[in-house]
């Protein structure tokens, strides 16, 4: 087996940085044959992801495995690499996606029970001998006609604000203190949100509107925002994705939503409103901020289909 690292060694507050001379000793105690990629700024790993499959296919390589070493926002840049580069170089066969998190976020870990523990995760992945199947989120821009892929979640509004506040934070780069930005943020932005007017088509459902939409969330995976449980039944082995409608709480709403989110049992408050489909059509009103897995996209007005893709990922 032939692994292909791609590693972002600043994630996790330079985390990865640290361990990497003992990632290296595990993979040199492995016998393990492996060849390294360095991100080098936004983006790099979706081109790296690109430049390891054509030499894979060059190699006419059939046993290789592509580790998305970092966080989520690391493995988002990867899947969209090999979705980049499938979409020219047809394969039935394409190269599967390992993940070992050294981020600080880590939300696809959580929710495809990969260990937290680089240690483990990394005996995993060279212990492994055969990819799994799972369902990607995939969405249209209807209004500028391009494409996405997301593994965690796309999210407009609540979150995606917290992720700005929480990226633009002097937190996120420290060490220890970074796995506290997200809370920071999300202090900061129930004070000053202010709701949204959205308007969803779920499936084959008639259209709802909300006037006054606080969180807004499409997702894959049980968590977001570094380890809040906010869909606790998503799947990637579900081809529906869930869609989280919150509209704007009062103060003892809101209280009562985040000691429900605790129990697990948010999904029952009235003003939260959840959508299973294979399907979903979303349509926001004015410029929102967006994100897609932990990272920003920026301040616009929405208009998307969202469903799922497949493709297979190095996985227990």
């Amino acid at each position: 087996m032939k692994y292909f690292i791609i590693i972002n060694l600043h994630a996790g507050g330079d985390n990865a940085k640290k361990v990497w001379p003992d990632i290296q000793k595990q993979l040199a105690a492995a016998h393990a044959d492996y060849q390294t990629l360095y991100t080098a700024y936004p983006n790099h790993a979706v081109e790296l992801a690109e430049q390891a499959l054509s030499e894979i296919d060059t190699a006419n390589q059939t046993d290789a495995v592509l580790i998305a070493a970092g966080g989520d926002g690391t493995l988002h840049e990867t899947l969209l690499g090999c979705q980049h580069y499938y979409r020219v170089h047809q394969n039935d066969h394409p190269v599967p996606i390992a993940f070992l998190p050294v981020g600080s976020g880590n939300d696809f870990a959580r929710g495809l029970k990969i260990p937290l523990h680089w240690e483990k995760a990394l005996a995993d992945i060279l212990t492994q001998s055969a990819a799994k199947t799972i369902n990607v989120g995939h969405y249209t821009d209807l209004d500028h006609h391009s494409e996405g892929f997301f593994t965690n979640n796309f999210g407009i509004g609540f979150d995606a604000t917290v992720v700005h506040l929480a990226n633009h934070s002097s937190l996120k780069s420290h060490q220890f203190f970074g796995q506290f930005s997200y809370m920071a943020a999300i202090l900061n932005v129930i004070i000053h949100f202010k709701g949204f007017k959205t308007e969803i088509l779920p499936g084959n459902m008639p259209k709802v509107t909300f006037d006054n939409t606080f969180l807004l969330t499409t997702t894959d995976i049980p968590y977001f925002g570094g380890g809040i449980n906010i869909m606790p039944s998503a799947s990637v082995f579900d081809d529906h994705l869930d869609l989280v409608v919150v509209e704007k709480p009062s103060l003892w709403q809101l209280i009562l939503f985040v000691s429900m989110i605790f129990l697990k049992r948010h999904l029952r408050l009235k003003f939260i409103h959840h959508y299973h489909e294979k399907e979903l059509f979303i349509k926001t009103n004015g410029n929102r901020l967006g994100q897609i897995d932990g990272e920003e996209l920026g301040e616009r007005t929405f208009n998307l289909k969202l469903d799922t893709v497949k493709y297979p990922f190095w996985i227990r």
